[in-house]
């Protein structure tokens, strides 16, 4: 498969992964479930990437990442079109758990076949990667904007069609380069001696096991904001679609900008530690202070500092934990999937409790403790970690 189609096609996965916040009230409307029960979705494509987890333990030594890419795509691509096709709730949380279980094949495959059939570019393939997610989260709330109201499953529909065609493409354009000579312009060859290394030390390493349960804090904040904040504006703040859509679109610019500027800050010798403790109490702060304002524009401020400060998470574990582990960045990959999915799972439908019972702005408020207790964390890794060398 081609980079350009990898980036391409995680482009449209990014788009499908963020579509339920600007949606949601649609789908409420539509379905009749309730804020606690959409919230449920967001769980039940979680347990779908769990599931895709557990499978992979399996098979992962039989097929290679490339064909699990391809396979994931043709799951989300499937799910995404019988969304449209369909009608009732009980479906929907079905295809959601599809969606989840394609998610994980997508995320941990496009970034394996980087890293591997691209060895000698992945410094530069797989931080793009990463940055076609976050332009791909942030166009999503205008994506959907003719969509919205009666029209929410037409949406699915139009994103599963544009990612079948992408993968057509690709299929058709790898059909073409193979009537060409085999060995011209083959990829790099991963050297065999940074392929695999123990994993059981990383298993009892204290600081790569708490450095993963940050993992699982700041992703479970991630999905809150990124699923519920939009629903907020548009329930709370009493605005219209545009603006339901900015206030999705401003917290991915921020993350996208954070970690553009990872890279450069990190080059000229920046301590991670530092920037990581410093970005999650900031962001707890920013999601702290929501619920007090009702002026939209401090809202939308506020929303892109959140996603800003805590931004370069991921890529910061991977840097730090591929420093300690340098032949185990398989594993590195499979954790920070595991530890997301896990706090994708948990964290929203305990946030949609607490919003029936008080408020949504109260419940985005108390999902800042989430993010100062990963602040917690760091600090205490970094006092575990003070003699290894990032």
């Amino acid at each position: 498969m081609h980079p350009v189609f990898i980036f391409v096609s995680f482009f449209f996965f990014a788009i499908a992964n963020n579509m339920l916040g600007p949606l949601a009230t649609n789908i409420m409307a539509g379905t009749g479930l309730s804020l606690s029960q959409s919230g449920s979705l967001v769980s039940f494509m979680q347990i779908g990437s769990f599931g895709a987890i557990l499978v992979s333990l399996f098979v992962m030594k039989h097929l290679r990442q490339i064909t699990l890419t391809r396979m994931g795509y043709g799951l989300l691509a499937f799910a995404l079109l019988a969304i449209s096709l369909t009608s009732g709730s009980f479906l929907l949380f079905v295809l959601y758990m599809v969606i989840g279980f394609s998610a994980f094949l997508i995320d941990s495959g496009s970034n394996a076949v980087l890293a591997s059939d691209y060895y000698e570019k992945r410094t530069l393939y797989i931080p793009l990667l990463h940055f076609c997610y976050s332009a791909g989260a942030i166009v999503t709330g205008f994506v959907i904007l003719p969509f919205k109201g009666a029209l929410w499953r037409l949406a699915y529909g139009t994103v599963g069609t544009l990612v079948a065609i992408v993968v057509i493409l690709a299929y058709m354009e790898k059909r073409y380069r193979d009537k060409g000579t085999r060995n011209q312009g083959k990829a790099d060859v991963v050297p065999p001696d940074v392929q695999v290394g123990p994993i059981l030390p990383m298993v009892k390493d204290k600081a790569f096991v708490m450095y993963t349960l940050v993992i699982m804090l700041y992703m479970g904040s991630q999905i809150i904001c990124a699923t519920w904040i939009p629903v907020y504006v548009e329930t709370e703040l009493l605005q219209g679609p545009a603006m339901t859509a900015l206030s999705l679109t401003v917290f991915w610019i921020g993350i996208a900008i954070s970690r553009l500027l990872m890279g450069p800050i990190m080059q000229k010798g920046a301590n991670p530690f530092a920037l990581s403790i410093t970005g999650m109490i900031l962001a707890a702060a920013s999601l702290l202070a929501l619920p007090f304002t009702t002026n939209t524009i401090v809202v939308l401020v506020l929303v892109a500092l959140c996603g800003f400060f805590a931004g370069a998470t991921i890529p910061m574990y991977i840097v730090v934990t591929a420093s300690w582990y340098p032949k185990n960045t398989a594993f590195i990959s499979l954790s920070y999937i595991l530890g997301g999915t896990i706090g994708r799972m948990i964290f929203p439908l305990l946030v949609t409790r607490i919003a029936e019972a008080r408020s949504l702005g109260y419940a985005l408020m108390s999902s800042s403790l989430m993010l100062f207790l990963a602040a917690v964390l760091l600090v205490l890794i970094q006092r575990i970690t003070k003699e290894r060398k990032v």
